[in-house]
C-alpha cells in the first residue's frame, strides 16, 4: 500500500509538469506569431545616402531587399524555433500518454492485490471464527466428559438396589361385559357417567327424529350428569330402490352419526386419593362384579403413569381394564363406526 501511494505522488507531480511545460509552449507559439505579425509592419529605416552614383530609387531597392532578407532569416528561425517546440510538445505529450498508460496499468494490478488482499481477509476471518466454533465445541465436549465420567465415578462408588417388577402381557379380548368408564386428566380421575348419558341422548333424539324429514341432520346437547354433557348428531340416511310396504320406491331411516363428552370444568379426584379406602373412585367400582366388569379408562398422555398404578390395582382386585389412550386436546367420542373396548 505505501509502494502504490508513493507511486501515486510521483504521477501526479510529473502530470503538473507536463501541464507547466504545455502551457510554455503555448506562450512561445503565441510570441512567436505576435512576433511575426509586428515585423512586417515595422518601417524602413534606410541608411544615409554615402554613395552620390546610386540613385534613390537603388538605393530603396536595396534597402528592402535587406530588410526582406533579415526578416525571412527571423521567420526562419522562428519556424525552427516553433517546430522544435512542436516536436518537444509532441514528445512530452507521448511522455505523458506512456505514463498515463502506466499509471492505470499500477492502479489496475493495486486493485487486483487488494481485491486479492480482501478475499484472503474475509477467509481468514471465516476460518479463525470456525476454528473458534471447534474450540468451543471440544471444549463443550470436554466438559460433557468430564461431567459423565464424575457421574460414572458416583455411580460406582454407590451401591443401588434394584427392584425388578415382571407384568406379564395378557391377551385382550372384546369387551362383552359391563362396562364403567373413567378418565385420567391433569393428574385426576374422574368417573363418566356414560350410560345415563346414552339413555339421555335416546330420550332427546325420539322428540327430534321427526324433524329428519324437513333437514338431513339433527344436532342436540343433553346432561349435565355428574360434571359431563353429551352433544350428538343423528343423520338421515337413504335407501335406494328398497322395496317398503310392497311398493317399490325410496326409504330412509335414522343413524347416530357420532356423540362427543364434553366435561364441565376439572372433574375428578386425585390419583393417589382414589386409592384410598373411602374414595369416590373405590365407591364407583364397589358396585360391580370383578368378574364380570371391565373398567375402560380413558387416558391423556398426562396421565400413562397414572394409569399403570390403577391397572395394577384393579387387576390385584379381578377387574379386566380396557385402557383407550387419547391425544392431547382430543375429545371423547363415539360413533357407529368406533371399536368396542379391548380389557386385559
Amino acid at each position: 500500500m505505501k509502494n502504490t501511494e508513493r507511486d501515486g505522488q510521483i504521477n501526479a507531480g510529473y502530470d503538473s509538469f507536463l501541464d507547466t511545460v504545455t502551457n510554455i509552449v503555448g506562450i512561445l507559439i503565441i510570441l512567436v506569431m505576435v512576433v511575426g505579425v509586428r515585423a512586417q509592419h515595422l518601417p524602413f529605416t534606410l541608411k544615409p545616402d554615402t554613395s552620390h552614383a546610386e540613385s534613390a530609387e537603388e538605393q530603396a531597392r536595396r534597402a528592402r531587399a535587406e530588410e526582406l532578407a533579415r526578416r525571412s532569416t527571423a521567420l526562419l528561425s522562428l519556424r525552427r524555433d516553433i517546430l522544435e517546440l512542436s516536436a518537444t510538445v509532441e514528445m512530452v505529450e507521448a511522455e505523458r500518454l506512456a505514463r498515463e498508460r502506466e499509471r492505470q496499468r499500477l492502479a489496475l494490478a493495486a486493485a487486483l492485490l487488494k481485491k486479492e488482499l480482501d478475499e484472503k481477509t474475509v477467509a481468514l476471518s471465516q476460518e479463525e471464527r470456525r476454528r473458534e466454533q471447534l474450540a468451543e465445541a471440544i471444549a463443550a465436549c470436554e466438559r460433557d466428559i468430564a461431567a459423565s465420567q464424575q457421574r460414572l465415578a458416583e455411580l460406582s462408588s454407590t451401591t443401588e438396589q434394584v427392584q425388578i417388577v415382571n407384568h406379564p402381557t395378557p391377551l385382550s379380548v372384546p369387551v362383552d361385559f359391563e362396562e364403567i368408564h373413567f378418565v385420567i386428566r391433569q393428574g385426576k380421575i374422574a368417573y363418566i357417567p356414560l350410560s345415563s348419558l346414552l339413555d339421555e341422548l335416546m330420550s332427546d333424539a325420539r322428540r327430534k327424529i321427526p324433524r329428519l324429514f324437513e333437514v338431513p341432520e339433527i344436532t342436540g346437547t343433553v346432561g349435565p350428569v355428574g360434571g359431563f354433557k353429551l352433544e350428538y348428531s343423528i343423520v338421515r340416511r337413504t335407501i335406494g330402490e328398497a322395496e317398503i310396504a310392497g311398493v317399490p320406491g325410496a326409504g330412509a331411516y335414522a343413524q347416530l352419526r357420532r356423540w362427543i363428552l364434553i366435561p364441565e370444568g376439572n372433574v375428578g379426584e386425585p390419583v393417589a386419593q382414589a386409592l384410598e379406602e373411602s374414595s369416590e373412585f373405590r365407591r364407583r367400582i364397589a358396585g360391580y362384579r370383578p368378574d364380570r366388569t371391565t373398567v375402560t379408562i380413558w387416558c391423556y398422555p398426562d396421565g400413562f403413569a397414572d394409569f399403570r398404578r390403577l391397572k395394577d390395582f384393579l387387576h390385584e382386585r379381578g377387574y379386566s381394564v380396557a385402557g383407550r389412550p387419547l391425544p392431547d386436546g382430543f375429545p371423547i367420542t363415539g360413533s357407529p363406526g368406533g371399536t368396542k373396548s379391548s380389557a386385559q
